[in-house]
């Protein structure tokens, strides 16, 4: 079976056949006797001189695609170097995560929310501070930050502005495990925690309580951990969670779905703002869900 001519052979060959035809069509007129030289001679020049730029532009196209070609080519390795690359690092990822789903919590902690309801998707906001008494050493742990999940974005830690914070003695240093949905955060601290140590993290996941101020109803899901490694149910020894709400007329309303906890009565703080108080004084590795209600619009 006859080969089927390369790009390459085609552009070359197509340029040289135009050149020869362009050649001798420039001959032909030369040697008509009925044109005066000079007029020949002129003609002559003219046709070589488009001959010349045609081929040069035919063979500036034949360099370009031999360019594109290479630039493909390098492009289509890259790839492979790069998702080659990438599911290297994910293996390690994987591991982490799997060493960290397996530990049992090697300490106790005080854990106090504020979950800050905007008045817009920017102002959306979430501090959670503790007090973390290792037993006997913390080196790292594992946390998902409160991110949105009606919809299917990537969620990333750079998007929540996410910052660890341990005022003293010592830094924590933050590292996205996994990248989807659901956001989850490997804390590493420096130096380990030995003794009652007070730290906090705060982040801005945008729009989290949108669908509250559109439709004026909303929910926050919280998952205690496993039992830890004395025997507890929960590593929390006390449990609270604050939410601040906008400035409007009316109150608004905050229950847990099991009765888990108590609930004071929403009271507005200095700045006007409503504020909810829930806690649990006896952690017992529940599974937490909040249902919320506000005015729609701030009425």
């Amino acid at each position: 079976m006859a080969e089927t001519p390369s790009k390459y052979q085609t552009l070359f060959r197509g340029t040289l056949n135009v050149s020869i035809v362009l050649i001798g069509l420039a001959s032909g007129v030369a040697q008509l006797a009925e044109i005066p030289t000079r007029i020949a001679q002129w003609v002559l020049t003219a046709v070589f001189l488009a001959c010349l730029l045609y081929f040069v532009v035919r063979l500036w196209q034949l360099a370009f695609v031999v360019k594109i070609r290479q630039l493909r080519a390098e492009l289509l390795e890259t790839t492979k170097a790069l998702a080659l690359q990438r599911a290297g690092h994910q293996h390690y990822l994987d591991a982490i995560q799997r060493i960290s789903d397996r530990e049992k919590p090697l300490f106790s902690e005080t854990l106090e929310v504020l979950v800050t309801v905007g008045a817009d998707d920017d102002s959306d906001r979430i501090v959670e501070k503790r007090v973390t008494t290792p037993e006997p050493l913390v080196t790292h742990r594992t946390m998902r930050p409160i991110v949105p999940t009606d919809d299917d974005r990537l969620v990333r830690i750079d998007d929540i502005s996410f910052k660890a914070i341990r005022p003293v003695a010592g830094t924590i240093t933050a590292l996205p495990l996994e990248q989807t949905r659901l956001l989850r955060v490997w804390l590493i601290f420096d130096p380990a925690m030995t003794t009652p140590t007070e730290w906090q993290v705060e982040y801005r996941p945008v729009g989290l309580w949108r669908p509250l101020r559109e439709r004026g109803w909303d929910q926050l899901v919280w998952e205690d951990r496993l039992p830890t490694a004395s025997g507890t149910p929960s590593a929390f020894t006390r449990f609270e969670v604050t939410f601040s709400f906008p400035e409007s007329d009316q109150p608004p309303s905050v229950k847990e779905r099991q009765g888990y906890g108590r609930m004071s009565e929403p009271v507005r703080d200095p700045r006007g703002r409503w504020e909810v108080v829930w806690r649990d004084e006896k952690p017992a590795g529940r599974r937490y869900v909040w249902d919320l209600t506000q005015a729609v619009g701030g009425a």
